[in-house]
């Protein structure tokens, strides 16, 4: 094996390793997102800690923490304290082992000059009985009366801070690869309730965010104006809301998405409106016809649970004439690897909605 800032690796496996030379811990396990359970496997005790050799996944780069045990009984959840490189999320970094094949894009190791305008601010939604935060960005060097086409990304400041999503933006259209856009990132108000193939979300967003972006900044209206993004839950709300209302949007990229029905993991979903997702996804897989198929693009880590799901939704869409292809990763649920699948995926996207 070859020795690593962290784990060692090897083309079959990897060796993992916690320091506990005090012999202060009752155990520790691996935490981590490409094998089951989730929550394992257990470290063995050695000399100085603790250790586990495991195969080798069919992934690029792994996320991961170390579950620890106290004697007292509590639990604690941290990072690989021999590995520097970490991943942010909204729950606290990861530690992350990335493998020989891994390359990171060129675009997120490159600070594109110069950077758009972005503008913070919050829409009233009288449906929602509260306002959503919403961060505008823009290209540099585009008039600010010039009409644009619209991406609106759900989750749209995680995708933001965590995915680097106006860098790869800025970095797009100063070079040339996109055309020029804007994007609304909108952030969610009750995230579980809102984008679980909520009506009333969906209504909200084309009678009333919609139509207050259009007010506020100057949008190319028409049959190739607007594309809708999200990930895992804001994926079902971003193919709800085109569903829901024909012509809000005219392309979409759905990435991990939560297509739960009967047959696919529903009753490993913790909160209440699951029901209402497997309700909408059965209507999908039933359905003989579709209003208004528009361009779609799917991407799923290859280890994810929701591959699955988001298998049968590609094939749904497909035999109902949208032109949907599933795109699988060699990574997991995480905002990196959506990051990295924006080229050529979003890319090509775009430009195929878009011009």
């Amino acid at each position: 094996m070859a020795a690593t800032s962290g784990p060692e690796t090897s083309s079959s496996a990897v060796h993992f390793l916690y320091p506990d030379p005090q012999a202060e811990l009752a155990g520790v396990a691996l935490f981590q997102e490409v094998f089951w359970p989730r929550s394992g496997p257990e470290l063995t005790r050695t000399r100085d800690g603790f250790s586990v050799v495991v195969a080798r996944p069919p992934v690029d780069r792994m996320e991961y923490l170390f579950e620890l045990r106290h004697p007292d009984g509590s639990r604690q959840l941290v990072c690989d304290p021999a590995n520097p490189r970490r991943a942010p999320s909204p729950f606290g970094d990861k530690s992350v082992l990335e493998f020989p094949e891994y390359r990171a894009p060129e675009w997120s190791r490159v600070a594109p000059l110069p950077r758009g305008d972005s503008v913070d601010l919050e829409i009233p939604c009288p449906g929602l009985n509260a306002s959503m935060r919403v961060r505008i960005w823009s290209p540099s060097g585009v008039s600010p009366a010039r009409r644009l086409p619209l991406l609106l990304a759900l989750d749209g400041l995680e995708y933001d801070l965590y995915s680097q999503l106006t860098q790869f933006l800025d970095y797009g259209v100063n070079g040339g690869v996109l055309p020029p856009l804007r994007a609304a990132l909108l952030h969610p108000v009750r995230r579980d309730q809102d984008y679980s193939a909520s009506p009333e979300f969906a209504r909200v967003l084309a009678e009333e965010v919609i139509p207050q972006l259009e007010g506020l900044i100057p949008v190319r209206t028409g049959p190739s104006g607007r594309v809708a993004m999200g990930a895992s839950l804001g994926a079902v709300a971003a193919l709800h809301l085109q569903w829901e209302r024909p012509g809000a949007v005219e392309g979409l990229l759905l990435q991990s998405g939560s297509f739960f029905n009967h047959h696919y993991f529903s009753q490993e979903l913790p909160f209440d409106p699951v029901e209402r997702i497997c309700m909408f996804t059965e209507r999908i897989h039933q359905a003989v016809t579709a209003v208004a198929p528009v361009p779609t693009a799917l991407t799923c880590g290859v280890v994810e649970e929701t591959l699955l799901a988001s298998t049968a939704i590609a094939s749904s869409l497909r035999r109902l004439r949208y032109r949907a292809e599933l795109h699988r990763l060699r990574d997991a649920h995480n905002w990196v690897a959506w990051r990295d699948a924006f080229d050529p995926h979003l890319k090509d996207l775009l430009l195929q909605v878009f011009g």
